[in-house]
This record gives C-alpha cells, sequence and structure tokens, in this order.
C-alpha cells in the first residue's frame, strides 16, 4: 500500500526527503481556556459555561491545577484576616484553622465521588469515573471556595455569603445534563451530587475541629 506520508515525494531521486509528518500535539501546551476564567464564565451563563468547559477539552488535571487548588489556597490564607478583627489572634491555631479548610476542600473533591459512585444507581454509577464528571465536582468545589473568600476578608458579609452555595446547586444543576445519565436516575443523581458537594466540605471541617 502507498505512503499517505509519501505522495508528492520520490524516495528515489531526493537524497534528504523530508516527509511531511503530521504534527503531533503538544502535551504539555497549555489550555486555550484558562481554567479559572471557564469558572467564572459557568458561574454567570450556566449551561453556556458548561457547555464552553466541554468544547474546551479541559482535563481534571488542567482545572485543578489552574483553578481549583489556587482558590483553596486562597480560601485557606483568607483565615488570617482575623488578624485585622480579633485581639486575640493566635498564630498557631490560625495555621492549623487554615490548613483545615484546604484539606477540607480537598479531601471532599474525592469523597464526593466515592459517595456519589456508590449511592448512584447501578446503571449511572459508570458515570462517577468520566473525567467530566470530576470536573463538575471540582468546579462546583471551586465555587463554594470562591464563596468563602468574601466572608472570610469581609465577616460583614457573611449573612449574605451563607446563602451562595444555591448558586452552586443552581450551576450543578446546569452541568448534570452533559452526563447523559439515563433518564430515569437523573433527579436521583443531581440530589446527590448537590447535598454531597455542599455538605461534604463542612463534614471535614467539624472532623478537623474535633482532632485539632
Amino acid at each position: 500500500m502507498k505512503d499517505s506520508y509519501s505522495d508528492d515525494i520520490d524516495l528515489n531521486t531526493d537524497p534528504n526527503p523530508q516527509l511531511d509528518l503530521p504534527e503531533q500535539p503538544d502535551k504539555s501546551h497549555k489550555p486555550a481556556y484558562k481554567p479559572l476564567m471557564m469558572l467564572f464564565g459557568i458561574l454567570m451563563t450556566g449551561t453556556a459555561g458548561w457547555k464552553d468547559l466541554r468544547r474546551s477539552r479541559i482535563t481534571p488535571e488542567q482545572a485543578a491545577a489552574g483553578c481549583f487548588y489556587p482558590l483553596l489556597a486562597v480560601a485557606a490564607v483568607c483565615r488570617f484576616a482575623d488578624w485585622f478583627y480579633l485581639p486575640e489572634f493566635n498564630l498557631s491555631s490560625t495555621l492549623i484553622s487554615a490548613a483545615s479548610v484546604f484539606i477540607s476542600f480537598f479531601f471532599s473533591y474525592f469523597a464526593v465521588q466515592v459517595v456519589c459512585k456508590w449511592l448512584f444507581p447501578f446503571s449511572a454509577k459508570s458515570k462517577t469515573e468520566t473525567p467530566f464528571f470530576k470536573l463538575i465536582v471540582q468546579y462546583a468545589l471551586a465555587s463554594l471556595a470562591l464563596f468563602w473568600i468574601p466572608a472570610e476578608i469581609l465577616p460583614i458579609l457573611e449573612p449574605i455569603t451563607v446563602f451562595l452555595p444555591i448558586w452552586t446547586a443552581y450551576i450543578i444543576t446546569k452541568g448534570i445534563r452533559f452526563l447523559r445519565l439515563p433518564e430515569k436516575s437523573v433527579n436521583r443523581c443531581m440530589a446527590t451530587i448537590v447535598l454531597t458537594v455542599i455538605v461534604m466540605p463542612y463534614i471535614f471541617m467539624w472532623i478537623a475541629e474535633q482532632i485539632f
């Protein structure tokens, strides 16, 4: 069979043929879409933001490095805002509290996947292993971390920010359609994701408080 890459090259007459090989994708190349900006797109536009995320082909690893982990770090660092408000500010206890915030969100990412796989109907369990399911969990938790930040910096906003997880629940309902779940399982799976994403960080924070 004739080589498809050498149709226009005479290998017998050209002593140093330069084959026009197809360009290989550079796996180290950064995605054209910024993972952090995708979060704001999801928060502002809902379904359209999830569509953009799906088209971007951002991997869970890229989303974690470019959005999820940085927001967790900022949320943790914001615990030190107590220095401006509390006269009895204690550095060691604040360090522990900051670490607890980061760890709680970090472990929630894996715990949500485990719990959802356990609670999902059998026909939908395989969806919890897909990259897009991991992206939904990451971006939902990232939105919670984002909402956490203003409450830490300006405690006066806490009565308002306490309702912001409703926004997280909203974006989850808009992203669930892209998992292509079995029709009979959609509502159950949606409720499971919403509850575990919102509740899990607080469970881990409570555990951290009991330990430290």
